[in-house]
């Protein structure tokens, strides 16, 4: 039956809302009863008083006897209450005599004449079976109790009162708790909607469709959630789009090579090969192999960085002293294709880094240089201040990259010219991309067609307490 959160939410406040309706409206009921019968107990002592007065007048002679029943018939036809006066045996009251019934208890008369005040509620005459609210009052002259009046009047009247009461306190209950449980029902569908939309979604994402979305209404804890597991369904959703794209890259990358292995040993093995051809096939097989090596060891590191799984051995070094080793390092390759090469690095450059990593950054960088320009122009590696900071920049005056391919230089397979790069995987801008980030650097690239192309990295200056311990 509540086998849905709403349900027992709508349920327990349902629950509560009842059960606090009953206990006010039996906490009224009870006081309103109470109060009834208080208020028809004071109007039967008001009423008392003034026959007692009456009763004085009478035993004192100043008043006749048919008179004072006169103005009692007038009393109890006005308040709907009977009148009985009983006089005191000892009490020399011979012309006098008793008016109503006689109680059906002697105890009570005793007690009045004793000169206390009674009320209860019971049969007033013996052979009555009407229940009363009754009050006695001693009828006291000269301190002398000369009487006892009794007033009653029959319960049936006052729970009457307390009956339309109770009704209208009903009533009003039943009213206010459908009320309470319409508004109830349609607040609890405005705070559960939401949940069961995220539980619909998260079902959802569970199943691999990263589309759908929750609606965010509010500042509370639940729109808040709602926003949360909607960043969540964006981010599952940019992975695994960069998953399928991954595959589909990794796919074409690895279709070229294998393609051609397959090729060239099949070729050998049917005896298509020519035996004096066999070795060149041989040997471009072997070179796609490399190449699928090399493939699987950079997918191999670019997928520890992205997992943060590299661990970089950093200490205080002299970028300066990484540029002029990369520079003579590559001049052999860059004189092979007649481009000039040039550190400009002797402005000292302290940094805490992972020397090999940088290495391999302004190595990748230059290289790609050597590999895209033409022959007779100029590559190099700089130091540069700019007002504060100092950057490095790996430059070159080639041929330069279209501005719409700029963007995507540092994703992953991306060639941003396919026709001159046909070894590479794409993936060497990614890395160093990754290893500069993991120095808390930044690297961005510009360049113009026919003018060239400047790859800008900023790294951090390491403390002056690092530079002072590495110039010592």
């Amino acid at each position: 039956m509540l086998n849905s959160f709403y349900r027992k939410l709508l349920f327990i406040y349902m629950s509560i809302t009842i059960v606090s309706i009953l206990a006010i409206s039996g906490t009224i009921g009870y006081s309103m009863n109470q109060k009834t019968y208080d208020r028809s107990e004071k109007l039967l002592l008001e009423k008392t008083v003034q026959v007692d007065e009456l009763a004085k007048g009478l035993f004192d002679g100043s008043t006749l006897q048919r008179d004072f029943r006169k103005q009692i018939s007038a009393i109890e036809k006005s308040s709907n209450v009977r009148v009985a006066l009983i006089k005191h045996p000892k009490a020399n009251l011979d012309k006098i005599q008793s008016i109503g019934e006689s109680p059906a208890q002697k105890e009570w008369v005793d007690e009045v004449l004793a000169g206390n005040q009674v009320t209860l509620r019971s049969n007033f005459a013996q052979n009555s079976t009407v229940k009363m609210l009754i009050v006695g009052r001693p009828v006291v002259q000269e301190n002398h109790v000369l009487g006892a009046i009794f007033l009653y009047t029959p319960l049936i009247n006052i729970q009457g009162t307390i009956n339309d009461i109770n009704r209208a306190i009903f009533v009003s209950a039943v009213s206010v708790a459908l009320l309470a449980m319409a508004v109830l029902y349609f607040v609890s569908r405005h705070f559960v909607k939401p949940i069961q939309l995220m539980s619909k979604t998260a079902e959802a994402l569970a199943l691999g469709d990263f589309s759908g979305r929750v609606p965010v209404r509010g500042k509370d804890e639940i729109a808040s959630l709602s926003g949360s597991l909607n960043r969540m369904a964006g981010k599952l959703q940019k992975v695994e789009e960069g998953r399928k794209r991954f595959l589909s890259e990794i796919s074409h990358e690895l279709r070229t090579p294998l393609t051609t292995i397959r090729a060239s040993l099949q070729g050998i093995t049917d005896g298509v090969v020519e035996p004096e051809d066999a070795k060149e096939f041989i040997q471009v097989s072997l070179q796609e192999t490399l190449r699928l090596s090399s493939l699987v060891d950079d997918l191999m590191e670019l997928s520890s960085f992205e997992e943060k799984q590299v661990k970089l051995s950093f200490q205080p070094m002299n970028v300066s002293d990484v540029i002029v080793l990369v520079v003579t390092q590559m001049k052999m390759k860059a004189k092979s294709k007649r481009i000039e090469l040039s550190a400009d690095a002797e402005m000292p450059f302290m940094v805490n880094g992972d020397a090999d990593r940088l290495k391999q950054v302004f190595i990748n960088l230059l290289d790609n240089a050597i590999n895209h320009i033409p022959e007779g122009a100029e590559a190099g590696i700089r130091v540069k201040a700019v007002k504060n900071e100092r950057w490095i920049e790996i430059w070159d005056n080639g041929q330069g990259i279209a501005p719409e391919k700029l963007p995507h230089l540092f994703d992953r397979f991306y060639k941003a010219d396919e026709s001159r790069n046909r070894s590479g995987a794409g993936l060497g801008l990614t890395i160093c991309k990754h290893i500069i980030e993991a120095h808390n650097g930044s690297i961005r690239v510009e360049s113009k067609l026919g003018v060239g192309t400047v790859f800008k990295i900023f790294l951090p200056a390491a403390s002056d307490s690092h530079h002072d311990k590495l110039m010592t």
